[in-house]
């Protein structure tokens, strides 16, 4: 299959010729590296016309979701509390308000799998989505010539909504890896009423952030763009909380979306972060060092971050970029 172009659009969710696109949710927090898949090529046709097709039903169900009576499955308090934990590390949900999340934790059904049996398989319509809890799955794509392995699944990540959102068959499979996993299990109804259209506008906000940010300009392809936007979270801090310690290694790289941070070493301030899209916490990710400083919320405020393990396939590319920078930003200093 040779590769074709693709033509940049407002969003960055079009027909592209690249690895690893598939079912597998592109929130993918593996390890693993580009490297390991040589020709993986998923080209999603006509996604313009899905998207809008997405948006399009989102809004049609608006009077819907105002007489919406998602299914309550009883769990204890234990099990409330961890899925609210899972989900706080999912993209899809991020943009849920408290309400939505009860709602959403009520719907969810546990589910257990054993080693080598399979969640989801490559060609089965898909009518549910998944959040992993404990245990590991791994991803594997047929494209005629026998299955691919994509990427590991760990706990708090999810996989599945690719077939809700676009209303196609699965395109990859998911196996247990380890003895056993526990999964939480949300139906379309629910996902379609509550969660999609919050995750769409959250997608969509983070694609338009990374289209104008200055660090990607060198990055061509709208697909590499795209998964980033699927490994960005946000956090929040207080006036006052220390975000990064001098002399820790960092698992995010965070970048600012709100407010302002202090960089300090050895307790003294040497100067601020101000600007939307000044980003730290790259030495420890970039350059495999501790810290030098530490850095320190001036006031109340919000940050995106890209966690350590997404690093690989998101801003690895652009990996002497980031090196040059660190020497620009903090060289004086160091």
């Amino acid at each position: 299959m040779n590769p074709q172009k693709v033509r940049n659009g407002p969003n960055f969710m079009q027909q592209v010729n690249k690895k690893k696109h598939v079912d597998c949710a592109l929130s993918s927090n593996s390890d693993s590296s580009d490297d390991e898949v040589e020709e993986i090529v998923a080209v999603k046709k006509d996604v313009q016309k899905q998207r809008f097709s997405v948006s399009a039903e989102a809004y049609g169900q608006f009077n819907k979701k105002e007489n919406f009576k998602a299914k309550f499955i009883p769990k204890s308090k234990e099990q409330s509390e961890r899925i609210k934990q899972r989900m706080q590390a999912g993209f899809m949900f991020s943009a849920l308000n408290e309400k939505e999340i009860e709602i959403v934790v009520g719907a969810m059904e546990e589910k257990i799998f054993h080693k080598s049996e399979y969640v989801i398989k490559q060609g089965e319509e898909g009518n549910v989505l998944y959040v992993v809890d404990t245990g590991e799955l791994d991803c594997f794509k047929n494209y005629g010539k026998g299955d691919v392995f994509l990427k590991t699944y760990y706990p708090g990540e999810s996989f599945g909504e690719l077939a809700l959102l676009f209303q196609s068959p699965r395109a990859a499979s998911i196996i247990v890896k380890s003895d056993q996993a526990i999964l939480w299990q949300l139906d379309r109804e629910t996902f379609n009423l509550i969660v999609k259209e919050a995750s769409i506008k959250k997608r969509q906000q983070f694609e338009t952030f990374l289209e104008n940010w200055d660090l990607l300009k060198e990055i061509k392809d709208p697909y590499d763009k795209l998964k980033m936007s699927d490994a960005l979270f946000e956090k929040q801090f207080k006036k006052g909380d220390v975000i990064l310690q001098q002399g820790q290694k960092s698992t995010e790289i965070f970048i600012l979306e709100q407010g302002r941070v202090s960089v300090n070493k050895n307790n003294q301030k040497l100067f601020e972060l101000v600007k939307f899209g000044d980003y730290f916490g790259d030495q420890s990710i970039v350059a495999g060092t501790v810290e030098s400083f530490s850095y320190v919320a001036e006031e109340d405020m919000k940050v995106m971050y890209i966690p350590k393990k997404s690093y690989s396939s998101t801003l690895k590319e652009i990996e002497s970029t980031l090196m040059k920078n660190i020497q620009i930003k903090y060289g004086k200093y160091i």
